[in-house]
């Protein structure tokens, strides 16, 4: 267990350190960015999806201050992200999806019968899986990149329901 910890966290800080903006007080995105996503994680490390208008969004995660994993580098867009939802009377399930150098990754919000779940899970290629939950407080725009992203059509949530999003029909 010990080595698959290792494993995925040496995955999740591998990718691009980016030097991001001056951030807002807890958490990773920029003053001047829309926060799509941000909390805490048990580790003290934050999770944060953060844009800038409706072409660039990006993954962080690390500590306030010190980025351990921007993703992608600061050229990237969302078309390198995905998105998958399912909703039906008391559960309302969000996720962003994508891959960086063998893991993959999802920003998750599950709303279940008033429990709150959300973090973000990366799993190897290997198939090693490790959650980093949130504690405390959650912000949550996720809904919003509904018709921004690409669909998931490979994740269970969108039941086969994939549209193409605005602009790529």
């Amino acid at each position: 267990m010990k080595q698959l910890i290792t494993l995925l966290c040496a995955g999740l800080i591998s990718g691009s350190v980016a030097a991001a903006p001056p951030q807002a007080p807890g958490g990773l995105c920029a003053e001047r960015e829309d926060i799509y996503f941000s909390c805490q994680t048990s580790l003290g490390r934050w999770v944060a999806l953060c844009g800038s208008g409706n072409d660039k969004i990006q993954y962080r995660f690390g500590r306030a201050g010190h980025v351990e994993l921007a993703f992608p580098g600061t050229d990237g867009g969302r078309h390198v992200f995905r998105y998958a939802h399912y909703f039906r009377a008391g559960v309302d399930r969000i996720e962003v999806l994508f891959r960086n150098e063998g893991f993959d990754y999802a920003v998750f919000d599950y709303n279940e019968r008033g429990s709150r779940t959300a973090g973000v899970r990366v799993t190897s290629d290997s198939g090693g899986e490790r959650e980093f939950k949130c504690r405390g407080g959650i912000r949550s725009r996720l809904a919003e990149l509904e018709g921004l992203l690409p669909c998931d059509q490979d994740n269970a949530l969108n039941l086969r329901s994939c549209s193409a999003p605005s602009g790529q029909r």
